[in-house]
């Protein structure tokens, strides 16, 4: 699709307006007024806005042709996220008529029926709700979640503040390639985690019980990076970590290393 040059806002007949870069058009934010753009600022006009019987709106272009008002309005004042998962634009008041930016969003398509305590994520990767994770859903194939790793550099067996499995795929090649993938967004890749973080400024996957290793569906939620809650649970994993980190090591001659009531 042609893109043309990226313009400023600017006011047009009084109504402050903004640029469509893949359609040559402006529009204002209410999504009531559409302008076809050319050289010529003379030579620019309103363009007629169509409504179907279910209220939905639409242009009719020379080019590309059909063009939804909505979405229009979206592209240039409510984009949509580029992170990968599938999205549907919705009109929060259900008026499919209101096309007003401040009346659309983009909301993740949602894979999996809450129903399905087992969800699959990748070719032979399943996910359970409880946190479990099983290569070809079978319980007998069940992949280890690392929690720990050694420091060769510290000689001591160190917790991982971000858990993860590890697993093998099939490239197109071929050949196997190993992959990582920490628990809390495998969570979220499977939709265990409560919550929209497409409505949060810094979105973070809270344990709601302030245990880090626990992935149960009922205790993951989406909260502000700076809420308290999340600070709480921040706090308290740090806690576990070092205290993770003391009982995997009691033979550390570290003084540091020993619990506190033995120093």
């Amino acid at each position: 699709m042609t893109k043309f040059k990226k313009q400023p806002d600017k006011y047009i007949y009084s109504r402050l307006m903004r640029y469509s870069t893949s359609l040559n058009v402006w529009v204002d934010q209410s999504g009531t007024y559409v302008i076809l753009n050319y050289k010529d600022p003379s030579w620019n006009r309103a363009l007629n806005i169509y409504t179907r019987p279910d209220g939905s709106k639409y242009l009719d272009l020379k080019f590309p042709g059909i063009v939804e008002l909505d979405e229009l309005v979206a592209d240039c004042y409510v984009p949509k996220p580029m992170d990968g998962r599938k999205y549907e634009l919705v009109h929060k008041d259900g008026n499919k008529g209101n096309c007003s930016a401040s009346n659309l969003e983009w909301r993740v398509l949602k894979q999996f029926s809450p129903l399905d305590p087992i969800r699959s994520i990748q070719k032979d990767l399943w996910v359970n709700f409880d946190g479990t994770v099983w290569k070809e859903k079978s319980k007998k194939n069940e992949i280890r979640v690392t929690i720990d790793i050694g420091d060769s550099d510290t000689d001591r067996i160190v917790p991982i503040p971000d858990p993860y499995i590890s697993y093998r795929i099939k490239n197109k090649y071929g050949s196997y390639e190993d992959k990582h993938i920490s628990m809390d967004e495998l969570m979220d890749m499977a939709e265990f985690v409560d919550g929209d973080k497409t409505k949060l400024k810094r979105p973070q996957i809270l344990h709601k019980d302030g245990d880090y290793l626990n992935w149960s569906d009922e205790n993951l939620a989406w909260v502000e990076e700076d809420s308290p809650e999340y600070q709480a649970y921040q706090q308290k994993k740090k806690e576990m970590l070092e205290q993770r980190t003391i009982a995997l090591n009691p033979n550390h001659p570290n003084p540091l290393m020993k619990p506190r009531n033995m120093v």
